[in-house]
């Protein structure tokens, strides 16, 4: 699964903040990764009252202290493939530089250039475009995007056709790859934006309305899973969701829907099987922190990657203990098929593959460039690996653990 598109679009905001020290030790590193994320949380619950929490494709919990470079434990190979692409995201005869890049899929993907500063909630008078691929970044085409000069800005894409920009007070739309566009104020969200976090068939996470063919509410005391209307599905998860948790509904690709609930350091996981039927509680790991989905949405894990890092892979609604991750492992997504994509705390990427770790050396001198920047992984939707670092962009087309690497900047 992708990052959700509301979570992504707070990525910088975390990034801001972050501690400019090394943390003491991992621990400590671990207690302020989780700290980020409540606040960023918190900032989108205000914003959009979506209470999401975060990409069920990859997760960081794991600073780098000051310990020494481990050895991957599992028995390490090559990845087959060796190939870099390096293309540059430019737009002839438009101002500004690029300020935001949001891929979809492989081919995919949206681009936002500005002459502001990103993140400037006060910038003025800023010239802003927005620009769409359709082949994996080989080519771009601008789009007719209403002038929209004040305030911070932000892509949230829903697919390849339908874009939301959030400038401001209000609300950009597109749905017909850029041609045209509509103004929405941010007390009056459009369906799309429910779309870009939602189940395909609607259900999300969201206040109930008080009555058939009311308006759902902004705030309420107690989050259902609703369709777009706010009418809340016959069958509820058996917990209580108060705004302002962390709470993350999860559909899979399969059918099925997920909610996550963390309390402390406690992780629980529902499941309700394929459209709506009665949630299920799984049994809990407590060394496990976070969770993740292949693409097709058939597999399921959890994850720990503190020490003793781990991960659990779903069967018949047990947890088994998965292959063993690298000493190092910083995050880890679901690529399907048994494959796991993780990224090392110490630059780097590799695949865990039929008990065996596979090495990506091609991507490993990259990857440390910026010795306090950390890779991030996640899976899109049609099965290509993202991996973000810094402000620069990976993604890795291709099936299992040989991927064809394209370097975006």
């Amino acid at each position: 699964m992708p990052e959700t598109a509301v979570d992504e679009m707070f990525a910088e905001f975390e990034a801001a903040a972050r501690d400019s020290f090394r943390p003491p030790g991992v621990p400590e590193a671990q207690r302020r990764v989780r700290d980020r994320r409540r606040r960023r949380r918190g900032l989108l619950a205000g914003l959009a009252a979506l209470l999401l929490a975060g990409s069920a494709g990859g997760y960081a919990v794991a600073g780098r202290g000051d310990r020494s470079a481990p050895s991957p434990s599992p028995t390490v190979s090559v990845s087959p493939t060796g190939k870099v692409t390096e293309r540059k995201v430019a737009l002839p005869g438009v101002p500004g530089s690029l300020a935001e890049l949001r891929f979809i899929s492989g081919d995919d993907g949206w681009a936002l250039f500005d002459t502001c500063e990103p993140g400037d909630f006060s910038a003025h008078g800023c010239r802003r475009t927005v620009a769409r691929t359709t082949d994996g970044g080989a080519s771009w085409q601008r789009t007719a995007l209403t002038p929209a000069p004040d305030g911070a800005a932000r892509l949230m894409p829903v697919d390849n056709q339908t874009l939301i920009v959030v400038v401001g007070d209000r609300y950009l739309i597109t749905d017909d790859g850029g041609d045209s566009w509509t103004r929405h104020p941010l007390s009056s969200p459009p369906e799309a934006l429910w779309r870009s976090v939602a189940a395909p068939d609607g259900p999300h996470l969201g206040c109930p309305a008080s009555q058939e063919g009311a308006q759902p509410p902004a705030t309420c005391a107690e989050l259902k899973v609703v369709l777009l209307d706010g009418t809340p599905l016959a069958h509820q998860p058996p917990v209580a969701l108060r705004p302002g948790g962390e709470n993350a509904f999860l559909p899979g690709s399969d059918g099925r829907y997920w909610l996550t609930v963390t309390a402390g350091d406690r992780l629980t996981v529902y499941t309700s099987d394929y459209g709506g039927g009665p949630w299920r509680k799984l049994p809990v790991i407590p060394a496990a922190r976070h969770f993740a989905i292949s693409p097709d949405g058939r597999e399921v894990w959890l994850v720990r990657t503190d020490r003793p890092n781990g991960v659990w892979r779903l069967a018949d609604d047990r947890w088994r203990p998965g292959p063993p991750l690298p000493d190092d492992t910083y995050e880890v997504a679901a690529a399907g098929d048994g494959v796991l994509v993780v990224s090392s705390s110490y630059g780097g990427v590799g695949f865990v593959a039929n008990g065996r770790y596979v090495d990506v050396p091609e991507l490993r001198e990259r990857l440390r460039a910026k010795p306090d920047d950390q890779a991030s992984v996640a899976t899109l939707p049609d099965g290509t690996i993202q991996i973000l670092y810094g402000e620069t962009q990976f993604l890795g087309i291709g099936q299992g653990v040989d991927r064809h690497w394209i370097r975006y900047s």
